[in-house]
C-alpha cells in the first residue's frame, strides 16, 4: 500500500490549495470565524494550535487519497456509483 506522508499545512496554504474561504475553513474545523481570522491577521497573526494543524494534515491526507482513488476508478464505474 502506498504511504502518503503529509507535512503540516498552515491554514493559509490549506485554503489556497482547496480554494476555501476563511469561513469555510472555520466550519471545516468546527471553530469560530473569529479564531480563524486571528491566524490571518496582518499585524501579529496568531499561530494555530497544533491540534488544528494536525486536523488540517489529516483532512489533506484524506483528500489526497481520495484524489488518487478517483483517478483509478474507470469512468463507467464512477457513473454507475454516482462518484
Amino acid at each position: 500500500m502506498r504511504c502518503i506522508h503529509q507535512s503540516a499545512l498552515h491554514p493559509r496554504e490549506f485554503i489556497q490549495k482547496y480554494d476555501l474561504t476563511q469561513a469555510q475553513l472555520a466550519e471545516l474545523l468546527g471553530v469560530s470565524i473569529q479564531l480563524v481570522k486571528t491566524w490571518f491577521a496582518r499585524e501579529e497573526p496568531r499561530e494555530p494550535e497544533q491540534r488544528y494543524l494536525d486536523r488540517l494534515s489529516e483532512i489533506d491526507a484524506l483528500l489526497e487519497i481520495k484524489k488518487t482513488i478517483d483517478a483509478k476508478i474507470p469512468p463507467h464505474l464512477r457513473k454507475l456509483f454516482n462518484l
